[in-house]
């Protein structure tokens, strides 16, 4: 396993698939139904008949005590996903035991889900409970073979970074006011930095990224760089293993998850509302309803969301792009502008395609 599997772990963090239990009415999966599996927020599905039930139908209780035998601190969210099924994600804020989760149904009395545990559960915030990323990886069923990830580290089976370390070092700190790089080292489950360019506050997502995983799993030691800016940097003719948020057909970047992502796992029930859970709990039309239109809305970071939004305005029938602020082309403003004032990102889920 070593590095690899410990980049993977990286790019995985927030995909995960869980088995559950099937019922003639109702089904129940998800990693949350587990609760040794230590997450920000823990979650899981419930799928249930619409010709029988609703969601008013179904009781679910999730509990535990402290130590002391006091009642167990845990904040429970139901999602109605208005499709026939909820999401069930809780937070755990302190060490429980004698853990429980129930899934009832109200009329019926039927129990689809009734797990105990003596515990103890680990809240994650909790530097508790360290396990191998071989275990880890099979508790929450992690999907290990994704295409994507793959041939981006297919590129680079074999990396001299005493070569290569010089080189990017070199390049990018010639521009240090578009480009900014993180190069990150992990060293008997410690880690360490050291930034290149001028703006360098993105590194926080890798470094909560790195220190969540920290305190789940022993990390490998491990080298890699991350690209902090909103546009691929690593080039055929260069060839750098570089971590991105982004990719094209012209480049080489090894692609991430975006930062939105991180923090909106990292994050879940916590500081931030916006996350991929609250937006199955929040879509206001079904999709017999949406619109079959592209949408995009953001800043103007690179020329290709200029060229994206010209290609809106001879085809505003099969697409609808925007620019809410002028910042880096400022002097294009009336061609490609004028800037959209930002919706909430719910609404964004109005439309078929993104």
């Amino acid at each position: 396993m070593g590095i690899v599997s410990g980049i993977k772990l990286i790019l995985l963090f927030v995909v995960l698939k869980f088995d559950g239990i099937n019922s003639i009415d109702t089904t129940i999966w998800g990693p949350g139904l587990n609760p040794l599996i230590v997450l920000p927020a823990r979650y899981f599905y419930v799928q249930y008949n619409q010709n029988k039930f609703n969601i008013a139908d179904f009781n679910v209780l999730i509990s535990g005590k402290t130590k002391n035998g006091n009642t167990c601190r845990i904040w429970t969210n139901i999602l109605d996903r208005k499709d026939a099924s909820f999401i069930v994600r809780y937070k755990l804020y302190e060490v429980c035991y004698e853990f429980n989760i129930l899934v009832k149904n109200k009329k019926t009395l039927k129990t689809y889900w009734d797990h105990f545990d003596q515990g103890p559960i680990y809240p994650d915030e909790c530097d508790c409970s360290k396990v191998s990323i071989d275990t880890w990886l099979s508790n929450t069923k992690c999907r290990t073979n994704i295409e994507q990830i793959n041939n981006d580290l297919n590129q680079f089976k074999n990396v001299n970074f005493k070569t290569v370390f010089g080189k990017m070092a070199k390049l990018y700190s010639q521009h240090p006011h578009s480009t900014s790089v993180c190069h990150y080292v992990v060293k008997n489950n410690l880690i360490f930095r050291k930034c290149y360019g001028e703006y360098t506050g993105f590194k926080m997502f890798m470094d909560n990224l790195l220190l969540s995983l920290n305190r789940k799993v022993f990390l490998p030691d491990l080298e890699f760089f991350v690209n902090l800016g909103d546009w691929p940097l690593s080039s055929p003719k260069e060839q750098f293993p570089l971590f991105s948020w982004c990719g094209s057909n012209y480049s080489v970047d090894i692609v991430m998850p975006t930062y939105d992502i991180t923090e909106s796992a990292l994050e879940n029930m916590g500081r931030v509302t916006l996350d991929m859970l609250s937006v199955q709990g929040n879509i206001e039309k079904p999709w017999s309803q949406k619109i079959e239109k592209g949408f995009w809305m953001g800043r103007d970071s690179s020329k290709h969301r200029l060229n994206l939004v010209k290609l809106s305005k001879k085809n505003p029938d099969i697409l609808n792009a925007s620019i809410t602020n002028f910042f880096f082309y400022k002097e294009l403003k009336e061609k490609y502008g004028p800037g959209k004032k930002p919706i909430s990102f719910f609404k964004f889920f109005d439309v078929c395609l993104l």
